[in-house]
Order: C-alpha cells, then sequence, then structure tokens
C-alpha cells in the first residue's frame, strides 16, 4: 500500500513536471513568435523611411524649396533614429507611445515635402525622392501584412497565457498577456 501511494505519487509528480514543460515549451515558442513577428513590423515601418536622409540632404541643396517644410521635416523625421531597436519598444509602452508620435509626425511632414518638391522637376523626378514616395504610399501595404501576423501570433499567445490549464504554467513561469500596441497604432494615428 506505502509503495503504491508512492509510485502514484512519483507519477503524478513526474506528469506534472512534464506538462509543465510542455506548457513551458508551448508559451517560449509562441512569445519568440511574437518577437519574431513584431521585428517584421518594425522591419517594414522602417524600410518605409529608409531614404528619408537622402531626401533630406538632397532638398537642403535645393534653395527653391519651402526652407520651413525643409526644416520640418529634419525636425520631425530627426529622431526616428532613437527607435532603431524594436525589442525595446515591444516593452515599453511609453517608448512606444513616442516612437509612434514621431513616426505620424514624420511622414504628414514627408507627404508635405513630397509636395513641394513636385514644384522642383529635378528634385521630384531624383529616384531617392520617387523610391520615398512609393514607400509611403505602396511600402504601407508591406506594413499592414506585416502587423496582421503581427496581431495573429500576439491572439495565439496571448490566448496561451490566459486559457486554462496553460495560465497556471504562465503565472509560475512569469509570462503575462503582452498589449496589442500595433493595434492602438493603427486606431491612433
Amino acid at each position: 500500500m506505502k509503495t503504491s501511494l508512492i509510485v502514484t505519487g512519483v507519477a503524478a509528480a513526474l506528469a506534472v513536471a512534464g506538462w509543465m514543460g510542455w506548457s513551458a515549451d508551448q508559451l517560449h515558442r509562441k512569445d519568440q513568435l511574437v518577437l519574431a513577428r513584431w521585428a517584421e513590423v518594425h522591419a517594414a515601418e522602417q524600410t518605409q523611411f529608409a531614404e528619408v536622409p537622402v531626401v533630406l540632404a538632397l532638398v537642403d541643396q535645393k534653395t527653391g524649396l519651402d526652407p520651413g517644410v525643409r526644416a520640418g521635416a529634419r525636425a520631425r523625421c530627426g529622431s526616428l533614429g532613437e527607435f532603431d531597436n524594436a525589442a525595446a519598444l515591444i516593452d515599453d509602452p511609453q517608448r512606444f507611445d513616442r516612437y509612434k508620435q514621431v513616426r505620424a509626425e514624420c511622414t504628414g511632414t514627408l507627404f508635405r515635402l513630397l509636395a513641394a518638391a513636385g514644384a522642383e522637376p529635378a528634385v521630384a523626378q531624383d529616384p531617392h525622392v520617387q523610391s520615398l514616395r512609393q514607400s509611403l504610399t505602396r511600402g504601407q501595404a508591406d506594413v499592414d501584412a506585416a502587423r496582421e501576423r503581427y496581431r495573429q501570433a500576439l491572439q495565439a499567445y496571448n490566448a496561451g497565457v490566459q486559457r486554462l490549464p496553460t495560465r497556471v504554467a504562465a503565472a509560475v513561469l512569469g509570462y503575462q498577456e503582452r498589449p496589442d500596441f500595433v493595434r492602438w497604432a493603427t486606431m491612433n494615428s
């Protein structure tokens, strides 16, 4: 009787340990997928702005362009480089909010800059200017697709953190629900 109780206890402990290991692996995989999808979103957004430094340097050489528009673009887009680290953004809601604000302001002023550049044929025909125009318009589809993949990965991760019995393992292992910053970014920008 005593031996069967010990065997049952050991079997139960092994089952719980196996289940915890499996749950930990599932949560880790889902968390890593969220981080990978987030990196894709950030990379797609960064790609949209890849031509900004070259275009800003180009328009600075053109005296015919409105200096206020040029200065505004430089001021609003100059701080985008602060947000090159995607990992720092996903774990810092305040920093993400600042990034979202800078990105929106930069996008708006870039459209004004591109409109002003259209009055100067040499600037409007420059390949970097045309590339920036395309990345801000057509490149948005790549950003939207990356955002959707991120949302799907995030939903699967958050479901794993919230659903029983994985919720118990998530609490023990320190996994917490992640907010959907991307959803907030598209709703508020």
